[in-house]
């Protein structure tokens, strides 16, 4: 994996100061698919926080944040391990129409639902084909098995104790699913 990393730390941080494991940062971030295609960014929006080396986020934004300065900039490609994981068939299982109809759902292609399993744990599935009568749920992450690119800007390390706003970068809290709603 090639990191592109540049750096001009702000005057009022330490610009020595890298990222440890716990330390609380707060990161720009770009995302794109190999094809190019932007699919998440924080540009738009607040900035992100998370604590280095949690699992709130997919390892290889912790990969990419750890040993970070103020006002760096890296960028690299992260394999499907480092992203969403890879793409696992037996997360995948046809079921009928009126199964779903018997749950007040109206199948429609990219509708996601969280389905309570036997055992009463939640999946959390997508409607990923719909063949006469037959509908095709999908349990991965719809990013499963594909690489990503990654621009983070490392804006602040802040106080570890310091309360984080609860965002998460590219966390399983970024799902959206639905249950009996269209998207």
């Amino acid at each position: 994996m090639n990191t592109t990393s540049t750096s001009s730390p702000p005057e009022k941080q330490v610009p020595h100061r890298r990222v440890e494991e716990g330390d609380l940062v707060r990161v720009d971030f770009m995302a794109w698919l190999e094809d190019g295609s932007l699919f998440d960014s924080s540009l738009y929006d607040k900035p992100h926080e998370f604590i280095a080396g949690e699992q709130s986020v997919i390892p290889g934004i912790n990969h990419l944040v750890i040993g970070m300065t103020v006002g760096e900039s890296r960028t690299q490609l992260l394999p499907p391990d480092l992203a969403f994981g890879p793409y696992h068939a037996e997360l995948c299982c046809r079921v009928r129409r009126r199964w779903l109809k018997a749950q007040h759902v109206l199948p429609a292609v990219g509708l996601g639902l969280a389905i309570l399993k036997k055992n009463r744990t939640l999946r959390h599935m997508i409607i990923t084909k719909l063949d006469g009568e037959e509908v095709t749920l999908d349990g991965n992450h719809r990013l499963a098995g594909k690489s990503i690119m990654v621009q983070l800007d490392l804006l602040e390390i802040l106080n570890p104790t310091a309360p984080a706003n609860g965002s998460h970068v590219f966390g399983a809290a970024t799902r959206n699913t639905h249950t009996n709603r269209g998207p």
